[in-house]
């Protein structure tokens, strides 16, 4: 097989935390799908720790700019026929093989099963009814854009070209502000593929998702290819923990990214984490959660304050 036949992409670029998010979400495809090549588009390129966990350092473009406008370019950075991009605040639990396989007869798609229809509202979008009639859409779907898949099809290839000229107008379409800078990549990757006639894949919570809507506990083990929690209303058991916003403070990834780090250079040896860096994990998540809920509990002190402090003023 081909070496470029089929990858994994993800993006660090900018602050150091990017990178060591990208080198934990490296360590476990290392650990649990050590035959599938990845890559990293990053400006850190000189960075010998990247060097041996990536098979690919691709150079970081600031021309496509910032945020989630360089997700539209995967297409160009990508070197892979077939192509999974993840992002790197995500930890890989059980070999992903079979997400290429789900995938194979598709040239763009991406796990998910709701749609956005008219009347309803998007964070992402300041008017979804307008955003259909444009388009010429009846529904839109949702997802998270932590996993896409996609292959160098000139289905593909007209889809990202459809992305990045919905993107130059932005704007003008009503598309919110993502984190200061732009819009998020989600909605106008929806449109895109709904105008190319690509579909979201139906997986069972299989391949990623996030603890956003958590009940109950986290339960990962990265070590032992566990991960299974309640989502919503729905029991799930993802390959890929896709730790979206605040989770990423969460403790459970700070102490599994600390096991993957303590495997050393040979991630497979799953012996390698001997009783000493065990018992040094359990200390270190137990601190760390104690530092989470007063990071918690501080959050939500002041956002009560802001809202008495607000019904103060408006009395």
């Amino acid at each position: 097989m081909n070496t470029l036949e089929k990858g994994i992409i993800t993006f660090a670029y900018g602050k150091p935390k990017f990178i060591n998010m990208a080198k934990t979400l490296a360590r476990s495809l290392r650990l649990h799908s050590p035959t599938i090549p990845c890559a990293i588009v990053t400006d850190c390129q000189e960075d010998p720790e990247l060097e041996k966990l990536f098979d690919h350092l691709i150079p970081f473009q600031p021309e496509y700019g910032g945020n989630m406008k360089q997700k539209l370019y995967l297409d160009i950075y990508s070197p892979f026929q077939k192509t999974l991009y993840v992002d790197s605040d995500s930890i890989v639990v059980r070999d992903i093989n079979f997400i290429f396989e789900a995938f194979q007869d598709r040239s763009f798609s991406l796990p998910g099963e709701r749609y956005l229809t008219f009347g309803e509202q998007d964070p992402y979008i300041k008017d979804l009814d307008f955003i259909l009639n444009h388009f010429g859409l009846t529904k839109l779907p949702k997802f998270n854009g932590g996993l896409y898949y996609f292959d160098k099809s000139e289905t593909a290839q007209s889809m990202f070209d459809t992305t990045r000229s919905i993107l130059a107008n932005w704007e003008k379409l009503g598309f919110n502000v993502w984190r200061g800078d732009g819009p998020c990549d989600e909605p106008i990757v929806a449109i895109a593929m709904t105008l190319h006639n690509q579909t979201m894949f139906s997986d069972s919570g299989s391949m990623m998702r996030t603890p956003v809507g958590i009940r109950g506990s986290l339960d990962v083990d990265v070590i032992n290819s566990k991960c299974t929690f309640q989502k919503y209303e729905k029991i799930v058991s993802p390959a890929i923990v896709h730790f979206a916003g605040d989770w990423l403070q969460h403790p459970v990834y700070a102490r599994e990214a600390l096991k993957l780090q303590s495997l050393g250079q040979n991630p497979t040896e799953k012996s390698n984490f001997p009783l000493l860096k065990e018992i040094h994990s359990k200390f270190k998540y137990r601190l760390d959660s104690v530092i989470y809920m007063i990071q918690k509990i501080k959050h939500h002190i002041k956002s009560i304050a802001r809202i008495v402090l607000k019904s103060h003023s408006a009395g």
